[in-house]
C-alpha cells in the first residue's frame, strides 16, 4: 500500500513537471507569436512590399544654357522612339508555351523547356515587330540575346527597338498602334546645340551615363534608364544643377514578374537654367577672326573679369555626342587635339609677353628706372653661353621704353642680372603665373614659374645666370595658360595685382573684389602703359592699329616642341581703349608645319584688331 502511494506521489510530481514546461513552452510561443504578428508586423508587411515592389527611376530633364543676352546655346529636341514593354508580353510567352509544349508531348518530342522559351519570345517579339515594318517599310529586329538580357536586367523598362525615328513615321504609327499595344511610340527630350562648333569648349558635352536616381531608405529593387550627363565645359561644371530632379514610378508586381498596380509615382523635376557671360555674337565673330588656325582667343571684360569670348581650335560640333558619337568622329577629333581646351589647358612659352612682368619686377625693385638704357650689339655673352637679340638693328643704344616696344632682350638680358632671379620669380607668382585662375570649368591648368628648389629636384642642376636671363624673356621653363596671360592684361588695364575671371553671367557680382595695385606708383604705370601703346602704335603691334582708338599691347614669339619637331607661337595681348579701358584680349596661334613662319605680329595682331574693331564698331 505503501509503494502504490509512493509510485503516485511520484507520478504527480512528474506530471507537474511536465505541466510547468509545457506551460513554458505555451508562453514562449505565444509570446513569439506575439512579437513576429503585433511588434514586428510593420517591418514584415515593409519586407513584402520590398519583394513585390519595383521602381522606375525617371530623369529630369536638363536646364537649358544661355548667353548674356538671352541667346539659347544648349537646349533640347524631340527624338521619336519606338519602344517595346516586354513584361506585357508575359501572358502571350506563357499562352504560346503551353501549347507548343502540349503539341511536342502528344507527339512524344522532347525538349529543352529553356530553349523553347527563349524561342518562343523571339517569335513573339518578331509578330508585334513584323506589323511595325510592315506599316513604315522598316526591318527593325531584336535578338535573342538582347531579349534576355533585358528580361533579367530590366525587364520593367522599355526596350528600345527603333530611336531617332522620322516624324513621318512616328506618326503613321501613332494612328495603327492599339493603345494597349506592348508596342509604344515615345517622345524624348535629346540635347541639342543650335550653333554646332560655337564654344564648344565653353559649353562642353554630355553623354548617356548610368542614372543612380534618388538615394532612398526603403531596399526596393529599382529600375534606372540612362540619362544625359556632362562630360566636359559648363555641361560638367554645372551638371548637378542642370540636371534637375528624377521622379520615380513605383510598380506592384506579381509572383511571374508582370506589372499590375501602379503604387505610388513622382513627376520629374526639370533642371535649372544657367546665363553665361559668353556673348554669342561676339564669339561667332572671334572664331571666324580664329579662322583655321590652330590656336586660340580669349576676350574679357576688364571691369568685371567676365569672359565675353573663349575660343579654341580644333573644335568640333558638339552634336556628335547626340545620341552617341560614333567612334569614326571620336577618332578624328582626338587626331587632331580637338578635345583640349587651349584656352585654359594648354600650357605653353610665353615668349616677348613676359618682359611686360620683367618690366613690372625691374621698376618694383628701384635698381632700374624709366630712363635707363643699355647699348646693344645683338649679342650677349654669359658663362660662355651666347644669347642673341634679333628683334632690331644692331649696335644702338635701347632706352627702357624703347626695350618694350621694340622687345629688345639684350636690355632685359643685363637688367635680370642686375634685379636678379628672386625678384623676378616672385613678382611672376604674384601677378598669377604659378596658380590656377579659378574660372568654373574643369580640368583647368596652371602655369609653372621655374624656381632654383624645383631645378634641383628635378637634376638639372644648380640655377645659373643663363636661367635668370631666359625667364626674363619669357623662355626656359616657364609654361603659361592663354587664360593667365589675359588676366595678367586685365589687370595691368586695371592697374591692379590679379584678375579673377567668371564665365558666368554677373558671376563676379558685377564687380571684382578689391585687389591690390601692381605696386607701381603713377609715373612709373603711365610709362609702362605708354610702351604698351607704342608697340601698337609703330612697332610689332601695328598689325592690331584701330583708326581713332588708343590700343596697348604686346607682341612675342615663342618656340615650342610639336611631336619632336619646333615650332613657334605667336603672341598678342592687347586693352583697349586707354584711359577707360572695357576689354582685354589674349591670342595664341601656332604653326602646325615646318613651313610656316609665325610671328605675334604678323599672325596673333591681325587677329585681335578684327575683333577690336568689330566690337567697338558694333556697340
Amino acid at each position: 500500500m505503501r509503494t502504490i502511494t509512493h509510485f503516485h506521489r511520484l507520478r504527480n510530481s512528474r506530471i507537474k513537471i511536465f505541466y510547468v514546461i509545457a506551460a513554458i513552452a505555451l508562453i514562449y510561443l505565444t509570446c513569439g507569436l506575439f512579437y513576429r504578428q503585433i511588434i514586428q508586423h510593420r517591418y514584415f508587411q515593409q519586407k513584402e512590399n520590398r519583394q513585390n515592389s519595383r521602381r522606375i527611376v525617371i530623369p529630369g530633364m536638363r536646364g537649358n544654357i544661355y548667353d548674356r543676352n538671352g541667346t539659347l546655346l544648349a537646349g533640347h529636341r524631340s527624338i521619336f522612339s519606338i519602344n517595346l514593354y516586354l513584361h506585357e508580353l508575359n501572358d502571350e510567352f506563357r499562352k504560346e508555351y503551353l501549347q507548343r509544349a502540349n503539341v511536342l508531348r502528344q507527339n512524344n518530342i522532347k525538349f529543352n523547356a529553356k530553349e523553347l522559351r527563349r524561342n518562343i519570345r523571339v517569335d513573339v517579339v518578331k509578330k508585334h515587330l513584323d506589323a511595325i515594318n510592315e506599316t513604315v517599310g522598316s526591318n527593325y529586329a531584336i535578338s535573342s540575346g538582347a531579349i534576355e538580357k533585358h528580361l533579367a536586367q530590366k525587364f520593367l523598362l522599355p526596350m528600345k527597338v527603333a530611336s531617332n525615328i522620322s516624324q513621318e513615321d512616328y506618326e503613321r504609327l501613332m494612328y495603327v498602334l492599339p493603345k494597349n499595344s506592348p508596342v509604344q511610340l515615345s517622345i524624348d527630350e535629346a540635347r541639342y546645340y543650335p550653333y554646332e562648333n560655337l564654344a564648344c569648349h565653353v559649353i562642353g558635352y554630355v553623354a548617356m551615363g548610368e542614372n543612380h536616381g534618388q538615394p532612398s531608405n526603403e531596399k526596393i529593387k529599382t529600375f534606372t534608364t540612362k540619362c544625359q550627363m556632362g562630360k566636359s565645359g559648363i555641361e560638367l561644371e554645372a551638371d548637378s544643377v542642370l540636371r534637375g530632379v528624377h521622379g520615380y514610378e513605383l510598380w506592384q508586381i506579381d509572383t511571374l514578374g508582370t506589372a499590375r498596380t501602379l503604387l505610388k509615382s513622382e513627376d520629374p523635376k526639370h533642371g535649372s537654367s544657367i546665363r553665361l557671360s559668353i556673348d554669342k555674337n561676339l564669339q561667332d565673330m572671334v572664331e571666324q577672326a580664329l579662322g583655321n588656325n590652330r590656336g586660340c582667343v580669349i576676350v574679357m571684360n576688364v571691369r568685371n573679369g567676365e569672359i565675353l569670348a573663349m575660343a579654341s581650335k580644333p573644335s568640333y560640333d558638339i552634336n556628335l555626342w547626340i545620341p552617341k558619337i560614333s567612334s569614326e568622329a571620336y577618332a578624328q577629333i582626338t587626331s587632331e587635339g580637338g578635345w583640349l581646351n587651349l584656352a585654359t589647358q594648354g600650357k605653353f612659352p610665353l615668349g616677348s609677353v613676359f618682359k611686360l612682368v620683367s618690366s613690372i619686377a625691374f621698376l618694383q625693385s628701384g635698381e632700374v628706372l624709366r630712363t635707363d638704357s643699355v647699348f646693344c650689339t645683338g649679342v650677349t655673352e654669359v658663362g660662355g653661353r651666347k644669347f642673341t637679340c634679333k628683334n632690331h638693328t644692331s649696335n644702338i643704344d635701347i632706352t627702357f621704353g624703347d626695350a618694350i616696344a621694340r622687345s629688345c632682350n639684350t636690355f632685359f638680358y643685363e637688367n635680370a642680372k642686375k634685379v636678379k632671379k628672386d625678384r623676378l620669380i616672385k613678382t611672376a607668382q604674384e601677378l598669377g603665373f604659378s596658380e590656377k585662375t579659378g574660372i568654373e570649368l574643369p580640368y583647368e591648368g596652371n602655369g609653372f614659374v621655374p624656381t632654383e628648389a624645383w631645378k634641383k629636384s628635378r637634376g638639372f642642376g644648380s640655377w645659373v645666370v643663363g636661367d635668370t636671363i631666359n625667364l626674363s624673356i619669357g623662355q626656359g621653363y616657364l609654361l603659361v595658360t592663354p587664360l593667365e596671360v589675359c588676366c595678367f592684361t586685365s589687370s595691368i588695364a586695371a592697374n591692379r595685382l590679379r584678375t579673377k575671371p567668371t564665365i558666368f553671367f554677373n558671376g563676379n557680382c558685377g564687380n571684382l573684389p578689391n585687389e591690390p595695385s601692381l605696386g607701381l606708383d603713377e609715373p612709373d604705370y603711365n610709362f609702362l602703359i605708354d610702351a604698351m601703346v607704342e608697340v601698337v602704335e609703330n612697332r610689332s603691334g601695328r598689325h592690331a592699329k584701330v583708326e581713332n582708338l588708343k590700343i596697348a599691347g604686346k607682341t612675342g614669339t615663342a618656340q615650342f616642341f610639336d611631336h619632336g619637331d619646333k615650332r613657334n607661337l605667336a603672341w598678342f595681348t592687347c586693352f583697349a581703349p586707354v584711359g577707360d579701358p572695357e576689354i582685354a584680349i589674349t591670342v595664341m596661334v601656332q604653326e602646325k608645319s615646318k613651313y610656316d613662319s609665325y610671328w605675334g605680329g604678323t599672325n596673333a595682331a591681325p587677329i585681335a584688331k578684327k575683333i577690336i574693331s568689330k566690337y567697338f564698331m558694333e556697340r
